[in-house]
């Protein structure tokens, strides 16, 4: 009895759950994390909808400023510290029958979910 209800519980929770996938099969082609928006584009059409749901701050990296562009009067470059904001945006794409919620931050596609009707 035991051997029959645990593969079914199993069955049963991937489909109650919502999954969220790696990589999304538009026709012959992959959408994987990590993509470039032209490359989803590319692979599963232009999306139903597009969305900008925030913006995220990104890495804190340091710029070397050239010797044309610092104006002190040492002429040595100095370092100058920026902050990379991004977008965070939502496609939907439909599939076989299925909608797909897509999230980018940036250009990169970070997460892969199916949506409900």
């Amino acid at each position: 009895m035991t051997q029959k209800i645990v593969p079914l519980l199993i069955i049963v929770s991937f489909l109650i759950f919502p999954a969220t996938s790696f990589a999304l099969r538009c026709g012959s082609d992959l959408a994987e994390i990590g993509d470039l928006k032209i490359e989803v584009k590319l692979a599963c059409g232009e999306p139903l909808s597009k969305e900008v749901i925030g913006y995220v701050d990104q890495v804190r990296y340091k710029v070397e400023k050239s010797y044309y562009e610092d104006r002190s009067r040492d002429g040595k470059g100095q370092a100058e510290e920026r902050i990379r904001v991004m977008v965070i945006e939502e496609w939907i794409i439909k599939e076989s029958d299925n909608y797909y919620s897509l999230v980018f931050e940036g250009n990169k596609l970070k997460e892969i979910e199916w949506a409900n009707r």
